[in-house]
């Protein structure tokens, strides 16, 4: 066991390091942001100035209310605050109290052993705590599906070695409590009771009172040898071992397991449950460098950095901005949270593309930050994904671990543009006015100008036809269209067509001659016009139409067409 524990730690020290390093010289995508010198350097005199510095304060501050008591989890949801902390301060005085006790409890308790009281009753009610808080995430992830969209392997993964390790300790527990060759084992150690005889009225005692299973006794038991192996248990074993009930769960599993065990050889169960117990935690251990648990390391240094540098936008200090988002990548839980909330849901709802939810498009860039090999399609769809983000925030205010998510998803749209791939939904008023930095204008301004002009290369504008002919009645997901006659109040009603002096020659084409041309049968210069980009979506014009035209639908349809004719497919 000690050469396995040697194992586990040192490939667990291993994984931490390489995290880290990953932290200081990995970048979220490939660009000249990439090379920032200097990170590693920089990571370090941000910690020393923070330390002696006023901001220390801020430290502490955050520790105690983010990262120990998840204040900004509670303000959102209590329910996840509850499970939260029952898995975390569970697990962890599991973990200083039974699983490091020759080396935590011993040293602050001097009379410390894992049999003796309150020891054995705090082992089972941490235990129910994190079983509890597993069983409510578990509950989170069944019920929450439309907004957290998928659970990955990995999710359910951690889920299942915490409860495996949880489980197997209190099965056992119990396996031990029934154990014959254990009690004989106790006996001759602690109360140097060998004959038979002698071992009679306290092995009856355990039998009844403590849920022993016997091979040498068995119902009903004689009450003069239970009260004679009571004294001799008050004698020679109360000192270092209280009643198994104290016990609560394992005590109460015993009835069922003890049974089982001794039929199946106690002694040999007994030794099974144990390394697998042991397996399981060491596993643990080893693994969680490598898995998204090593978000409970990550997780306090990203509340921590934050704490101090706030949500401010990149500053002067580069290398620790690139520093601060690959860490932010490893603090992510998947917990969904983002994605509730996220103000670009309706559009995954219509286009159904995963990384439309922050939640999603976190996932995927652990991947591309990892160097792990990611298909065209999928990166499409994260493009995508990044430029319908409305840039709200909404995500960053809400995010449990305190991931700048807003900062992280502006500075990967810029870096995907490098791949040479348009991004369509740039012409929409969705995504960029909300989200444009003192950073990105240039990038922003040379990916507009391409896409417009392979924009216009794509469509017949209503200016360079020689003449209109009229076709079949077009799709445009309504015929409400058949209904217009021109009144122009549509037009005379926008706010963009009286934004301007000209708005025929900046908007191609007023709402009303849109319709028309769709009456006529001519969907592709509808497609090229300005104006559906430039629609605000108010709902004036659709509101006030006297014929009940679905204008703003219209538009819409109109729009996602467009997309998907300059993406190569015809609409």
């Amino acid at each position: 066991m000690k050469v396995l524990l040697s194992l586990s730690l040192l490939v667990f020290l291993a994984g931490v390091s390489y995290r880290i390093y990953g932290w200081l010289t990995h970048t979220v995508l490939t660009s000249d942001e990439g090379s920032t010198p200097g990170r590693p350097a920089s990571a370090l005199k941000g910690a020393v100035g923070t330390i002696f510095s006023g901001e220390l304060a801020s430290v502490v501050k955050t520790f105690f209310t983010d990262v120990l008591f998840q204040k900004r989890l509670f303000t959102k949801s209590a329910l996840r605050w509850v499970a939260h902390s029952l898995i975390f301060f569970g697990f962890i005085a599991l973990l200083l109290m039974h699983g490091l006790g020759t080396g935590v409890s011993e040293f602050f308790f001097s009379d410390y052993q894992s049999t003796m009281q309150p020891y054995m009753t705090l082992r089972n009610l941490f235990g129910v705590m994190v079983l509890v808080g597993l069983g409510i995430a578990i509950y989170r992830r069944l019920t929450d599906k439309p907004q957290r969209v998928k659970s990955y392997v990995s999710d359910w993964l951690a889920i299942a070695i915490v409860g495996a390790i949880i489980l197997s300790g209190m099965v056992l527990d119990s396996s031990q409590i029934s154990s014959y060759s254990a009690f004989a084992e106790m006996a001759e150690d602690y109360g140097d009771i060998t004959d038979p005889e002698e071992l009679l009225p306290l092995e009856t005692y355990w039998a009844a009172e403590q849920g022993l299973v016997s091979p040498n006794v068995a119902k009903p038991y004689d009450p003069a040898l239970i009260e004679e192996g009571r004294e001799i248990a008050a004698d020679t074993c109360m000192e270092c071992h209280a009643p198994a009930q104290s016990a609560f769960v394992s005590y109460s599993l015993a009835k069922v397991v003890g049974p089982v065990a001794h039929g199946l050889g106690e002694e040999g169960v007994v030794n099974a449950l144990y390394y697998l117990h042991i397996i399981l935690c060491l596993g643990l251990l080893a693994w969680l460098p490598f898995s998204k648990m090593f978000h409970v390391i990550a997780t306090p240094v990203s509340l921590l950095i934050n704490g101090v540098m706030g949500f401010k936008e990149p500053g002067k200090d580069q290398a620790n901005v690139v520093n601060r988002r690959m860490i932010g990548l490893s603090a992510c839980t998947h917990c969904g949270s983002c994605s509730e909330l996220c103000s670009s849901l309706m559009f995954y709802e219509s286009f159904q593309n995963d990384f439309i939810l922050p939640s999603e498009k976190v996932q995927i860039l652990k991947k591309v930050a990892a160097g792990q090999k990611v298909d065209d399609q999928t990166m499409a769809n994260l493009q995508k994904g990044l430029y319908i983000c409305t840039s709200c925030d909404r995500c960053s205010e809400i995010c449990p671990s305190g991931i700048n998510l807003r900062e992280l998803f502006i500075s990967s749209r810029y870096q995907l543009l490098n791949r040479g791939i348009p991004e369509t939904s740039m012409l929409s008023h969705f995504s960029f006015p909300l989200s444009l930095t003192k950073n990105f204008i240039d990038d922003h301004k040379i990916a507009l100008k391409k896409l417009e002009k392979i924009f216009k290369d794509s469509f017949t504008r209503l200016k360079d036809l020689t003449s209109i002919t009229i076709g079949d009645p077009v799709q445009v997901g309504t015929d409400s269209y058949q209904s217009c006659y021109a009144c122009q109040r549509c037009s005379n009603i926008c706010p963009v067509v009286r934004l301007y002096d000209d708005p025929v020659k900046e908007l191609d084409m007023l709402p009303h001659q849109i319709i028309f041309s769709l009456g006529i049968g001519n969907k592709d210069i509808a497609m090229g016009s300005q104006m559906i980009w430039s629609c605000s979506t108010c709902y004036l014009c659709q509101e006030h139409c006297p014929n009940k035209v679905e204008l703003t639908d219209i538009f819409y349809n109109l729009k996602n067409a467009a997309i998907r004719q300059m993406e190569g497919g015809r609409a």
